[in-house]
């Protein structure tokens, strides 16, 4: 009886078992990952369906309980895993110190799995293998989609911040490159016109894999050909740009048009993008060479192409532009430089002779060689105002040079409004004289003091003064005014500039108002303009070069300030320069070549009596000779004159030997014969007799910096042609005293 009740306890506990291990299956089955289960001998005691199918291995195999290394080297055997693969698995295993452990494979047949390895309690391993090729790929896709907004996003920002081609060329290659698996890639740039038109490269990427393969020599031709460049109708890159569309070739090496030094093995599968300006020319072209064509033909990539040539050509665009517009300013360099040595070359053959009509034109009318007739004196007196009326033509012409050069920097100082106004209707006042006009001044209270650069205002004040007494018929009437005015107080005149101008911003505004001929309308888009006259017909009336208003115009915009005007026909004009009385915009230094101002004295008041002093004058111009000879005689100096730079250094080299033939005085030109005024100069300090000798430049040279090179020289004095001769006597005397 109890042995038939164990049996039957037997029968069911197989019963209870069985049905234990069939749900276990069942559930087994029913998970989505593949389990093996493996004891602490190694042997597979566990495993579901999914196991067998994931490498297409038979449950009944797997029933044999092979051991794990048995097990993973039929899976390497089946090709789904490699040698390396398990061997890098096998060695995480035994060295984790971990409970468990997660590994990645990707199989050959693309499929991703992840494996979880976990200890049992009783010693031996579970292995979960998931598939996570879904997922893989998604996150593959989704890092490709970050990197490809990284690069578009990358490539606009260079193209905003960045002004070098090749660094754009670079950033552009290095994404495309990789993302295309391509062996190599270019950007070229089409110049010229025509046939005569080439590809030269901005900048080439080639990749690791291709240099590791075939070596530096085979990229070193490649180099060296697309250094050079590549002439019209050599290579299929100018069918691209023919077509303006892209091309892929299969086979370049075996293509009939393929460039001889690109035929190569490694070179199969080629794209060529063409690169187009914004009106649709294309100026450059984008190669890549790829394992596989069809992936530069995928939708993204052309997405990601076309982004990249487009920003190419905007870039290529900009360097274009920028390379035309260096070359215009060279242009204008070199021309602005052309100007300033043809002035100066005028300035020095112009000054020369008006030195001699001005200074023998002063000499006559001192009268000190004898009595001159009325009709002499009117005679003389007519040669030295149109002497005196080109030398202001020439100063003019320089003034204006200089200001659009921008060398010119004024020298603010603290100016008395009331002052400079008076002074200058003073210097008119002999012309309002002339034609009975009544001038009157109008000053505001409240502005006393002005930072002004005092000579130039006084250029600006003289110049609309002339201007409205040359244009007032006699009797008539002009008026200076200086008061406190506002920006908006423009509004009803006319202005030659549209620069904006703040309404509240306070100003010092001169007026000149005249009763004049007035301005017609039509003409005044001719004012402040270089030698442009509202009148220039052959019957005009007035005399002028048209560059007093252009001065003025330059000269207000220094200080910060403009010019406006109004006028009316045969009722007169009004002419206002706003200087602003707020903070100058720009630092201003003081002026270099500011002229001394100096009025003209009678001979009789200036004292004579200072001894026997000799002045060695270097000249070598015959007509100066004589008059800077007659001014130092006629003071009681006796004169020796050296007309060439060779006789001076003959005439220092006698006197280092005898010191009793030194001078009190050198008189130096600059341009000279043999040897200029300069190294003269400069030989004079050098010489230990001659160096106590003081000298003064007098020269015909006035251009920016002149005066500075005389004094670094050696000079201890500077005289400008054609001389006032009042100021050269004067400063004679202040190093002979």
């Amino acid at each position: 009886m109890t042995t038939k009740l164990r049996a039957t306890d037997t029968d069911k506990m197989e019963i209870d078992l069985q049905q234990l291990r069939a749900d276990q299956e069942l559930i087994l089955n029913q998970v989505d990952n593949a389990i093996a289960l493996f004891d602490s001998s190694d042997s597979l005691v566990l495993f579901n369906k999914k196991l067998a199918e994931t490498w297409g291995l038979t449950p009944e195999w797997l029933a044999t309980q092979p051991q794990c290394d048995l097990l993973f080297a039929e899976i390497v055997d089946r090709g789904y895993l490699s040698l390396q693969q398990w061997q890098q698995f096998q060695q995480a295993l035994q060295t984790s110190q971990d409970q468990s452990l997660s590994f990645y494979f990707e199989q050959s047949n693309a499929v991703c799995l992840e494996v979880c390895a976990t200890i049992t309690n009783s010693g031996g391993r579970l292995f979960t293998f998931r598939d996570v090729t879904v997922y893989q790929k998604s996150q593959a896709s989704l890092n490709a989609e970050v990197r490809r907004l990284t690069f578009l996003l990358g490539l606009t920002e260079r193209l905003q911040n960045s002004h070098s081609l090749q660094e754009i060329g670079q950033f552009a290659l290095s994404y495309l490159v990789e993302a295309t698996n391509a062996a190599f890639g270019d950007v070229k740039v089409i110049s010229g016109k025509g046939n005569d038109r080439q590809a030269a490269t901005v900048y080439n990427q080639v990749s690791t894999q291709f240099l590791a393969s075939y070596g530096e020599p085979v990229a070193a031709e490649m180099q060296e050909l697309l250094d050079k460049g590549i002439p019209y109708g050599v290579g299929l890159l100018w069918e691209v740009v023919k077509t303006g569309k892209p091309l892929f070739v299969d086979d370049y090496a075996q293509h009939p048009n393929a460039v001889p030094q690109f035929r190569h093995p490694a070179i199969g599968q080629l794209g060529i993008f063409p690169i187009a300006s914004t009106d649709g020319t294309i100026i450059g072209v984008l190669t890549l060479e790829s394992r596989n064509v069809k992936k530069l033909q995928a939708s993204l990539h052309q997405e990601v192409l076309s982004a990249a040539c487009r920003t190419l050509g905007a870039a290529i665009e900009r360097a274009q532009t920028q390379e035309n517009l260096r070359q215009v300013n060279e242009q204008l360099e070199y021309s602005s430089q052309l100007k300033s040595e043809f002035l100066a070359s005028m300035s020095h053959e112009l000054r020369t002779p008006l030195n001699s009509i001005l200074g023998f034109s002063d000499l006559l009318l001192r009268q000190t060689a004898g009595q001159l007739s009325d009709r002499q004196i009117n005679y003389v007196e007519l040669i030295e105002k149109s002497g005196q009326h080109l030398l202001q033509l020439i100063n003019d012409i320089l003034d204006l040079s200089k200001i659009e050069a921008g060398k010119v920097e004024l020298n603010l100082q603290p100016v008395r409004v009331h002052e400079l106004a008076t002074d200058c209707l003073k210097m008119i006042q002999p012309r309002a004289d002339k034609k009975r006009i009544a001038l009157s001044l109008e000053l505001d209270y409240r502005i006393t003091k002005v930072l002004l650069d005092e000579r130039r205002v006084r250029q600006i004040v003289i110049n609309l003064l002339s201007n409205a007494i040359k244009f007032t018929p006699e009797r008539g009437q002009v008026k200076l005014s200086g008061r406190l005015a506002y920006g908006s107080e423009m509004d009803g005149d006319y202005r030659p500039d549209c620069s904006p101008v703040n309404a509240s911003t306070p100003y010092f505004c001169l007026e000149v108002k005249d009763s004049g001929i007035g301005i017609p309308q039509d003409r005044w888009h001719l004012l402040f303009r270089p030698f442009q006259q509202v009148d220039s017909s052959l019957t005009r009336r007035h005399e002028g070069t048209g560059l007093g208003l252009a001065l003025t115009k330059r000269l207000a915009e220094l200080h910060g300030g403009t010019v406006s005007f109004q006028s009316v026909c045969d009722r007169g004009s009004l002419f206002r320069v706003w200087l602003p009385l707020t903070e100058m915009r720009q630092e201003l230094g003081s002026y270099a070549a500011c002229a001394l101002d100096a009025k003209l004295l009678p001979a009789s008041a200036i004292a004579l009596p200072i001894g026997s002093k000799r002045i060695l004058v270097v000249e070598d111009q015959p007509f100066n000779q004589m008059l800077i000879s007659e001014v130092m005689e006629l003071e009681g100096f006796g004169v020796e004159i050296l007309a060439d730079g060779s006789s001076m250094l003959d005439r220092i080299f006698a006197a280092s030997a005898a010191p009793e033939l030194l001078p009190d005085l050198i008189l130096m030109d600059i341009q000279l014969p043999d040897v200029d005024g300069f190294e003269l100069m400069r030989r004079v300090k050098a010489d230990p007799v001659w160096e106590s000798v003081p000298m003064i430049a007098v020269t015909a040279m006035a251009m920016p910096g002149d005066r500075e090179r005389c004094f670094e020289a050696g000079a201890s004095g500077y005289l400008s042609k054609p001389l006032d001769l009042n100021l050269a006597i004067a400063t004679i005397r202040s190093f002979l005293s």
